[in-house]
């Protein structure tokens, strides 16, 4: 049974790692039309009422030039079909994991095909499978009656870890959001702005 429960788990995983790249795509689309939004108003407010100023200017073409190299970087991640991968592979799982479930299971069949699926697509991260034992925990039935409950849980390593990585990831976030506006207020602090 130890093979059905690594299969369960993993596809659980796997499940994990497929949110975390769908969200990185949708936050990389996101930041990549809120910098250009930026990039254009900035522009259009520098040309308008900044015209002697040629370090906003020059600003502002340094971060348009950023905004394309990113979105050139983003594209080579290629996150959505990376997820289509991973959703792919876990969908396997499933059918292997009830393949596993029954009386006859030949396993030394299913490890193989495990192992084939395995290497089908990109590893989970350890955050993945930390955040798929947290969420897993909070909302299975009985997660704390040993017959019924599951063969894993997650310690308070696991559930400070997850919490750190949720904390830290939502920091660089709202970081990478508020970049364009902390650069045109550093600008108006800094006297490059008109007042």
């Amino acid at each position: 049974m130890a093979i059905a429960d690594n299969i369960w788990w993993t596809r659980k995983a796997r499940i994990q790692t497929e949110k975390r790249l769908l969200s990185n795509a949708r936050h990389a689309q996101l930041l990549l039309l809120w910098y250009s939004f930026v990039s254009v108003c900035a522009s259009i407010y520098y040309l308008r009422f900044n015209t002697q100023s040629g370090y906003a200017n020059v600003v502002w073409v340094m971060f348009s030039v950023l905004v394309l190299c990113v979105s050139g970087f983003i594209s080579g991640l290629s996150y959505k079909e990376r997820a289509a991968i991973v959703k792919d592979g876990y969908e396997s799982m499933n059918s292997l994991y009830r393949k596993s479930q029954k009386g006859n299971a030949d396993f030394d069949e299913i490890t193989k095909e495990y192992e084939q699926i395995l290497n089908l697509s990109e590893n989970h991260a350890d955050i993945d499978y930390q955040s798929a034992l947290c969420v897993t925990y909070l909302n299975h039935n009985c997660p704390r009656d040993p017959e019924k409950g599951l063969d894993r849980r997650p310690t308070l390593y696991v559930w400070l870890a997850v919490i750190k990585w949720f904390f830290i990831r939502s920091l660089f976030i709202l970081m990478l959001y508020s970049l364009p506006l902390l650069i045109f207020l550093a600008m108006k602090v800094s006297g490059v702005s008109p007042e």
